[in-house]
């Protein structure tokens, strides 16, 4: 006869201890779920079925026996976090990582039933994918996580599936297009491939697609984590698709280090993502200094004193930007106003950067038919807060809009800024600025800015035996390859459009970040700033940031500074 299994007995299977969570009995074998009982598989789950596998119950050890004192001492602390309270935490003691005391408190607040949303908000680099993990592994060790599903920007799901396994024990599976093209060779058309695993990581962008939505849609989650949210908050897209996720989650989790922006709207709407009637989000906002941790951080203004090219290329293109805003009330005239601003932006970059669009701009005016097929795509490219970085840091694909009603006009004054542009870019301050920067400075260095064409006149002035580049027209790997190169020490200089802005850890190697323009969003700013600002960080911190003098950057400091009063006054944030 078959042995009785019941729910609570510890067995061993396949070399390894476990608890049985569920039998559920057939008319000649038995189905028993089982949870991970040892350090090795501690927050796993396992469906069996016996007698086809062997099962061998464990039975209490009575008589005592020696061991060493290290090892008493380890027991005693698993038996503690797993043996406590129900509102204590079961994971964190076998967790790989040193835990500080401000990454337990959101653990503490679910497994206690102070809230079922979560926004965690810590500055960057205090280990906001710690704690939501953290909180995952908790879940999963009370048998409340069965299902859950982890949205990510593209570059971050390998960090996540390699967290969860070396910290937390927990395996998770990546899915992607190539996923689900396995997963329909393999099971009939009627099988969802998001019932295939339990811990699920995608990316956002993915999931927002029209073919791959209604399969998440069919299913209820038990917990939803979301990093880098605030990419939810000013997307319409990926914002529908995360509070329709939220609306089908039994608990939400969402990571931001910069949930405000200097935008109530999307900070509201943030916090409104998968909202009950049961009580508002609980939200985690820490600081270095409420960490307990030094606020070792120095940010530097570095103003550069345009050279004469510059300056005229500079008039030239207010000239421009000033005819257009007479214009801008005339049918197409707002369309065409998102053309002057990357104009605007790509001048701060770099002189050649706006040379390059300059070029565009006229070869489409020219073309009616080119001009009418980019005319819709122009709002595509622009967003100040894009996440991934694979459509910021290009070139626009859309200039084919014209700003003023005199095409012929608009002709004229693009060629003489064009002109102005290419005579600039033969000497440009602030590359001859980042020189002296680097050879003063000595070490390792991030150089941030916002366009690949840029990176490009980089490269043209630093020594290439020195550089590595890192932007949004990279494979995953080749990403990798980059980043892994500069923290071995194979390169000295990183350079890095926003695609580095999330998600890498870089302070290991680097404290120095120098912003060749400011970004027109403080969430960008502080992104970039954290790839080195982070927990583990032993030096100060320097970032500078070079600002253009008598030029629109000016303007754009102003409006950062404006946004950033704003954003303390909704979190009450004295430090950010």
């Amino acid at each position: 006869m078959p042995p009785q299994w019941r729910v609570g007995d510890h067995v061993r299977v396949r070399g390894d201890e476990w608890r049985i969570a569920q039998v559920t009995p057939g008319d000649a074998c038995v189905a028993v779920a089982l949870s991970g009982a040892s350090r090795a598989n501690g927050g796993r789950r396992l469906v069996l079925v016996s007698p086809f596998d062997r099962l061998e119950r464990l039975t209490a050890v009575t008589a005592p026996r020696r061991t060493r004192f290290r090892s008493a001492v380890t027991a005693a602390r698993v038996l503690a976090a797993t043996s406590g309270p129900y509102d204590t935490l079961r994971t964190a003691a076998s967790a790989h990582v040193l835990l500080l005391p401000h990454q337990l408190a959101p653990a503490l607040a679910a497994v206690s039933g102070r809230g079922c949303r979560f926004l965690l908000a810590d500055a960057v680099g205090l280990g906001k994918t710690i704690q939501a993990a953290l909180i995952l592994a908790e879940l999963r060790a009370r048998q409340q996580a069965t299902r859950c599903l982890i949205l990510t920007p593209v570059g971050l799901r390998d960090q996540w599936a390699a967290e969860l396994s070396t910290r937390f024990h927990l395996e998770s599976t990546i899915v992607d297009r190539r996923f689900v093209r396995e997963q329909q060779l393999r099971f009939p058309r009627a099988v969802n491939p998001w019932t295939l695993a339990d811990i699920l990581i995608t990316s956002l962008d993915y999931a927002k697609r029209p073919e791959v939505e209604p399969g998440l849609a069919s299913l209820w989650w038990d917990l939803l984590i979301v990093d880098e949210a605030h990419t939810a908050a000013t997307a319409a897209d990926r914002g529908h698709l995360a509070r329709m996720l939220a609306a089908r989650s039994r608990r939400v989790v969402l990571l931001t280090a910069t949930p405000h922006a200097g935008d109530a709207r999307a900070f509201v709407s943030l916090c409104r993502c998968g909202e009950l009637n049961d009580g508002p989000i609980v939200m985690f906002r820490r600081t270095r200094r409420d960490a307990g941790l030094p606020a070792a951080k120095r940010v530097h203004l570095l103003r550069v004193r345009p050279t004469p090219a510059e300056r005229q290329m500079h008039a030239r293109l207010a000239r421009y930007t000033q005819r257009a805003a007479r214009e801008r009330s005339r049918e197409g005239g707002a369309d065409a106003w998102l053309a002057m601003l990357v104009l605007n932006k790509r001048a701060l970059s770099s002189a050649g950067s706006l040379a390059r669009s300059t070029a565009r701009r006229l070869r489409l005016l020219g073309d009616a038919a080119i001009s009418e097929e980019h005319a819709h795509q122009l709002p595509l490219a622009f967003d100040p807060d894009v996440g991934d970085g694979e459509i910021a840091d290009a070139e626009p694909q859309a200039m084919g809009i014209a700003a003023l009603a005199d095409t012929a006009s608009e002709q004229r004054l693009l060629a003489d800024l064009h002109e102005a542009a290419v005579c600039a870019s033969r000497t440009q301050s602030k590359l001859l600025a980042i020189q002296r920067l680097l050879r003063r400075a000595a070490e390792p260095a991030i150089i941030f800015t916002e366009y690949r064409d840029t990176l490009a006149e980089l490269v043209a002035v630093l020594p290439p035996q020195d550089v590595v580049l890192l932007h949004g027209g990279l494979s995953r790997s080749e990403r990798m390859a980059a980043a892994q190169a500069f923290t071995s020490g194979a390169a000295r200089i990183l350079l890095a459009t926003d695609a580095a802005g999330e998600g890498l850890n870089l302070h290991a190697r680097c404290r120095l970040v120098i912003n060749l323009e400011l970004p027109w969003s403080p969430r960008r700013l502080e992104q970039r700033i954290g790839r080195v600002d982070r927990i583990g960080q032993r030096r100060t911190v320097h970032a500078i940031h070079l600002i253009a003098h008598h030029t629109g950057e000016s303007r754009v400091l102003a409006r950062l500074v404006q946004r950033l009063d704003r954003i303390r006054e909704a979190l009450v944030d004295p430090d950010q």
